[in-house]
């Protein structure tokens, strides 16, 4: 495998720091430029790499600074982007609603443009050392959502397409289901529901719900990536499997039986709520042939285990 510099954006965030703990431990040649604007959805801590520190640079760049993105690609010579910057929170947090806009589209197209002015000689032309140089661009599965934060991804994935077809840029994108794992922003479902069982709240903080959603773990995600990145053609859309299609109340039994599975005197039998990936594994289609591999079961053992561990500490730190 040839040497690569690839810039992650994103990199504090949920799947770009696993990515770039994948990528540094699987390709021993590439080095990784992470670039994020640490807002609150960043988690430096999740990137504790010292023995890789020669292959791995941070830099607190915001994507939607031109400026700042053109700087990058004159300080390192950038042969890859995988690009997981966004601006994910809802509406009631951002404060700036143009900020979807600004980030998801604005920031995407500032990395385009950046990485065409370094790798293309023309149009449809690329410059002889980066001839296979790629830009991999994170979209969302098919979804039904009105809501800003889709709609600007929805706006991203056009102006990809439209910008692959008008420069030639090596451009792919993959779109994932909802990812889960150790490492998780506290806020989002999975983690939250362990959260409040261990406060002894209700799982789902709103009414019951029988929403159905696709769950992938983020060890699988990570290959997807990988083999899209790495396999994919020039200019497609290819979206990722899943370990198991549920809904939330489902979710939520399931996570709770497994904690009190972990405690002696524990009320619910285990086997009577276990969801196991073999009945979810529908017909889907496989990227590249690439299929999830991750028992559900095992992937939400797992992401407890590491969430169990995290807030037993904090408890002793607070208490000691």
């Amino acid at each position: 495998m040839s040497a690569k510099t690839i810039l992650v954006t994103g990199g504090h965030g949920f799947i770009g720091s696993n990515m770039i703990r994948y990528y540094l431990n699987k390709y021993p040649d590439y080095q990784l430029i992470n670039i994020d604007y640490n807002t609150v959805a960043a988690h430096p801590e999740n990137i504790d790499c010292p023995e890789q520190s020669a292959r791995y640079a941070f830099h607190r760049v915001d994507i939607r600074n031109a400026y700042a993105i053109n700087h990058i690609f004159e300080q390192y010579d950038i042969t890859d982007v995988l690009h997981f910057a966004a601006e994910t929170r809802d509406a009631n947090r951002v404060g700036e609603i143009r900020l979807y806009e600004q980030t998801n589209v604005l920031g995407l197209e500032n990395l385009l443009q950046a990485a065409q002015n370094a790798w293309m000689e023309n149009s449809h032309q690329p410059k002889a050392e980066y001839a296979a140089s790629r830009f991999h661009h994170i979209s969302l599965a098919h979804n039904e959502n009105n809501n800003l934060y889709s709609i600007s991804k929805a706006n991203a994935d056009e102006l990809i397409e439209r910008f692959h077809e008008k420069t030639g840029l090596n451009i792919v994108t993959t779109a994932s289901p909802e990812a889960f794992g150790p490492m998780q922003q506290e806020d989002e479902m999975i983690p939250r529901m362990i959260l409040n069982a261990l406060n002894n709240e209700s799982l789902l903080s709103t009414k019951a719900s029988d929403k159905t959603r696709d769950w992938l773990f983020i060890a699988d995600l990570c290959e997807a990536i990988d083999t899209v990145f790495h396999l994919g053609d020039a200019g497609q859309f290819y979206e990722i499997g899943f370990n198991i299609r549920v809904t939330d109340n489902a979710l939520a039994d399931q996570i709770q039986a497994m904690l009190e599975d972990n405690f002696p005197g524990n009320k619910t039998s285990l086997k009577d709520k276990l969801l196991h990936s073999k009945e979810a594994f529908i017909s889907q289609p496989q990227v590249l042939g690439f299929a999830p591999f991750t028992l559900f079961e095992n992937g939400l053992r797992t992401t407890l285990d590491w969430y169990l561990k995290k807030y037993n500490q904090a408890e002793f730190l607070k208490n000691s």
